[in-house]
């Protein structure tokens, strides 16, 4: 195996794949990245942790073809501190690879790329295009309440849905749901529902990313696109030259349309960023454990409240706009917060009923493309 390329092609490829690759497994071969050569000018670069799998191509000079499987964390940081130019990738009879630089050289083992577990193929799995900025809201606005708890596998991910008329993302760890929609235009024939895992939803988050930021670059006229297809139990997501593959959880996601409540006897609008402040400000002396806080609501008025006998008490008054009856109810100030830091409107609209009740958090406006639910807690 002989190839030329460039060090920022080679850069790029490696940063998009050597984190998926599982260092602490007990299979070894799994910390490794795949390097294999393909046609005469393209080099394939994978990694999978055997639910996640990510593959990207870059243009390369291939004198003599082959595959190598090299330990990922130790390849990308050497290429990432190679100087700028042309990088030369010799395999050896001995199954080490040889990479030189200008004056730098490095010689590191590999292990045969048939050893390598095969990853997952989307085959004849035919993929819908979607609008990546809006695939990238979905995640933002819905990431921060799925549940880390991996013994839990019907709430650590997300919720995934197309119906042909409106793309849906949905998450819940049991104390909060959010929920995020986003109208498709035009005729589709998406239609999906799929229950991604959060390690899966961090690296769709990247694919994201990435795919953006070139389809910036290069001053495309169009919006970028990533295109999703599923087959076998898997999901695939494909963005220029990078392919992901998530295995996805066999679960019953919750039935989240009954936690959302339908009507709520109370609505209080207010600015979203004064009750930002202000709940940075009053959870400070709230208890660490619990980080409740006390919402008073009465005509006009909000006070949040934290009250805790180790470190002390703290309150603050917020005009809004509200005339109906008082209520009290307490809440996990963080969670509150979390739900805040996702919207982008200037106002929101917290809706109640009882002390008893779970609040929902609306962004106020013409859309109504979210929901953020909250259980209370007693404070």
């Amino acid at each position: 195996m002989e190839l030329t390329i460039d060090k920022r092609s080679f850069l790029k490829g490696l940063a998009r794949t050597h984190g998926v690759a599982d260092r602490k497994s007990s299979m070894p071969i799994l910390s490794n990245i795949l390097l294999t050569t393909e046609d005469t000018n393209t080099l394939r670069l994978a990694a999978t942790d055997l639910y996640l799998g990510v593959t990207a191509t870059a243009s390369a000079e291939i004198v003599s073809g082959g595959s190598i499987a090299v330990a990922a964390r130790t390849l990308f940081d050497i290429v990432k501190n190679l100087p700028e130019g042309e990088v030369k990738w010799t395999v050896g009879a001995n199954g080490a690879a040889e990479i030189k630089c200008g004056k730098v050289k490095y010689k590191i083992p590999g292990m045969a790329g048939d050893d390598f577990p095969p990853l997952p193929n989307p085959g004849r799995g035919e993929f819908v295009q979607l609008d990546a900025a809006h695939v990238g809201d979905l995640i933002a606005k819905t990431s921060y309440s799925m549940s880390n708890d991996d013994t839990r596998p019907h709430l650590a991910g997300a919720l995934f849905e197309g119906d042909g008329k409106v793309l849906r993302m949905v998450t819940t760890d049991g104390h909060r749901l959010s929920k995020a929609e986003h109208k498709i235009e035009g005729d589709s024939m998406l239609s999906f529902s799929m229950l991604v895992p959060n390690k899966g939803i961090g690296e769709l988050k990247r694919l994201i990313e990435d795919v953006k930021s070139d389809h910036k670059k290069s001053g495309g006229e169009t919006r970028a696109q990533v295109g999703v297809a599923t087959t076998g139990g898997n999901a695939f997501f494909q963005g220029n030259d990078v392919l992901l593959s998530v295995k996805l959880a066999d679960e019953q996601f919750p039935p989240y349309a009954k936690v959302i409540p339908q009507q709520q006897s109370r609505r209080v609008v207010m600015p979203r960023q004064s009750l930002i402040d202000s709940l940075r400000r009053i959870s400070l002396v709230s208890n660490d454990k619990s980080g409740g806080v006390r919402f008073a609501v009465e005509a006009g008025h909000l006070r949040i409240v934290s009250e805790n006998p180790d470190v002390g008490e703290g309150s603050e008054e917020l005009d809004v706009d509200y005339a109906g009856e008082a209520v009290t109810i307490g809440f996990n100030a963080k969670y509150i917060l979390d739900v805040l830091g996702a919207l982008n409107e200037d106002e929101i609209a917290l809706e109640l009923s009882g002390e008893l009740d779970p609040g929902v958090i609306k962004p106020c406006g013409d859309t109504a493309d979210f929901v953020g639910v909250v259980m209370p807690m007693r404070v």
